[in-house]
């Protein structure tokens, strides 16, 4: 396999294991247990992720021309 396979499998290896140590990590916090620490978290996360999607789209240079005009 070539060595970029490596690396990416690593990679994912290694976000697994950091997903769960954050995981554990905010269960050990009060606030971020209760219904407004989930919901600002949530509302973080999900604009970070529209944040990062959209960056990473244009930054490829896939992005549809019909949306360049809007």
């Amino acid at each position: 396999m070539k060595k970029i396979i490596w690396m990416e499998l690593l990679l994912l290896g290694a976000s697994i294991l950091i997903f769960r140590s954050v995981w554990s990590f905010l269960d050990r916090m009060p606030w971020a247990s209760g219904k407004v620490g989930l919901t600002v978290l949530l509302v973080a996360g999900v604009v970070a992720a529209v944040f990062a999607l959209r960056n990473i789209e244009v930054l490829s240079g896939k992005k549809d021309d019909s949306t360049k005009d809007r």
